[in-house]
């Protein structure tokens, strides 16, 4: 490995170089003779330091901003939560890695002291430009997370609240902490995994609503259902709901319908192929009294769904201790995992 050889490598004096595209990182030839080579000492930068809010983070920082050390994702112990690996395969929870599964302004994970359950990670931003998308200025497609339109307003009505405005509601989805999301004036937007754009509104009733943000049609994912106007309520027990609510009346994120973990189960899309049982979307595949799903709560089998009746506006009751689920009675119990809700961030 010489300048002469390797012209564009940049091998001046005796700097750290990577002329062979070695994966280790730059390296150089020791003065040691009994050690040919080495890698350097050089912190990856595409790693340990963070673009936008870290949802794409993927490097190794394993410790809080405080200093507790981060319990592996795999684990239940100290902390018991939802956030399990299998069942969460696109979000990289791997070993103890500080990560950002849900919308957080930063990565973050469980610790293993009981005294602290969750806390964010110190994680440098990158210096170099995020990566850029391609603005959805009139429609949105999947979750509209590419949104960057200018409608305001939400499903009822309701005018949105400027995102760097902490009035009437205190939130932290702000510009500074989603610098990534176009959290521009008041438009709607979803900075943080919600199925759909959002805004807290005007009304000091209201904390916040989803927005009527048309779809683009041929643009969506496949696996996406179209929701028609009125689906987000369900009539009768819930068995012809076909909405896109994946979110349980305490909470909790629904459990794939494909997936066994963390509850083994039998209400599989081969099962009930009329049931319509796509990703975690919440249904009623077995005449139970509302629309429901196993949740990632290890400790809490399945719940009823937050969605309301459309005659009644009213939503399900939690289930009882012992609830009867046909042809397979699951038991339930409350679990603590950590839920994100935007009335309290």
């Amino acid at each position: 490995m010489t300048p002469k050889t390797h012209p564009k490598a940049d091998l001046e004096s005796n700097f750290c170089r990577n002329p062979d595209g070695d994966k280790g990182g730059p390296w150089c030839y020791t003065t040691d003779p009994e050690k040919r080579w080495e890698h350097c000492d050089i912190q990856d930068c595409t790693e340990e330091c963070m673009q936008c809010s870290g949802e794409n983070y993927r490097g190794k920082i394993s410790t809080t901003a405080s200093g507790f050390t981060c319990q592996r994702w795999d684990s239940q112990k100290p902390q018991n939560h939802g956030y399990i690996p299998s069942a969460l395969p696109d979000k990289y929870l791997e070993e103890n890695h500080c990560r950002n599964p849900d919308g957080e302004p930063k990565p973050w994970c469980f610790t293993t002291s009981p005294s602290k359950r969750w806390e964010s990670c110190s994680i440098p931003r990158c210096t170099t430009e995020p990566p850029t998308i391609v603005p959805e200025l009139t429609c949105a497609s999947g979750e509209g997370s590419s949104y960057r339109g200018t409608i305001a307003v939400t499903v009822s009505g309701k005018t949105c609240q400027e995102w760097s405005s902490q009035s009437p509601h205190k939130h932290s989805r702000t510009p500074e902490n989603y610098p990534c999301k176009g959290l521009d004036e008041n438009y709607c937007r979803n900075p943080d995994n919600e199925r759909s754009p959002w805004c807290y509104t005007t009304d000091p009733k209201t904390h916040w609503e989803y927005c009527s943000v048309p779809s683009c049609g041929d643009q969506l994912r496949p696996e996406e259902p179209v929701i028609p106007e009125g689906e987000e309520c369900y009539e009768d027990d819930g068995s012809s709901y076909r909405g896109a609510m994946s979110e349980t009346v305490s909470g909790k994120k629904c459990q794939f319908w494909t997936s066994t973990e963390p509850h083994r189960h039998s209400k599989t899309p081969q099962n009930f192929p009329a049931a319509d049982l796509r990703r975690n979307l919440c249904r009623n595949p077995d005449g139970d009294r509302a629309p429901w799903c196993y949740t990632t709560d290890p400790t809490v089998r399945w719940e009823y769904c937050n969605i309301e009746r459309c005659d009644s506006k009213a939503s399900p009751q939690e289930p009882p201790s012992n609830p009867t689920e046909p042809a397979a009675s699951p038991s339930t119990s409350q679990g603590t995992g950590l839920s994100v809700y935007k009335l309290t961030n």
